[in-house]
């Protein structure tokens, strides 16, 4: 099983993040191997792992929540990667910039909000300023392209997220009917 791991994490074969409550963690990875093959990183209570499907597990979460809701209790944190890559410092702002352009033509003239969870490279990489700098890409890409998107902080129609893992960042978008059918997709 360790070989297996290794195996996934060499390939960054991981498209679900998962943080426990303070004092869940055991209750966390059980609740998630079932589904796939998970392991703890090197930051407190935040887990890495890989799902078939991802959608499957949420959708069995959200039904669990709704039958048993004491059961998902260690979850502070669940999100669905998309994808992941590698960077450097010096590296990483154009990194995010080039993953999230992708998801533009689905925000058209919506609204949105950017987030990074950075771990690693504290007093490095300043997550606010790479926030916004992105942004602002996203929002020249879309009205060079004829589109009036504009940041909404309080309820985005579409929530692009990034969370790093030292020189990794796994990225994902959710849109504001999948954040309100699974409560637990939770980004700080």
């Amino acid at each position: 099983m360790h070989k297996e791991i290794e195996e996934m994490n060499e390939r960054h074969e991981w498209n679900i993040l998962a943080t426990a409550k303070p004092g869940y963690g055991r209750q966390l990875l059980d609740l998630l191997r079932p589904f796939g093959q998970f392991r703890w990183t090197r930051f407190w209570d935040v887990a890495i792992g890989y799902v078939p499907e991802p959608m499957s597990l949420l959708e069995e979460f959200r039904r669990q929540e709704e039958t048993q809701p004491d059961k998902l209790e260690p979850i502070s944190k669940l999100l669905p990667i998309d994808r992941v890559f590698d960077f450097s410092v010096e590296t990483f702002e154009e990194r995010l910039k080039d993953a999230l352009l992708p998801y533009a033509d689905r925000i058209d003239d919506g609204s949105f909000l950017i987030r990074i969870e950075r771990r690693g490279h504290a007093g490095e990489i300043h997550s606010h300023n790479v926030e916004q700098h992105v942004g602002q890409a996203l929002i020249d890409y879309l009205a060079a392209n004829g589109h009036h998107a504009t940041v909404d902080f309080e309820d985005p129609d579409y929530l692009l997220f990034a969370e790093t893992l030292d020189d990794q960042c796994g990225i994902g978008m959710i849109d504001r009917r999948t954040r309100l059918r699974y409560p637990f997709l939770r980004i700080h």
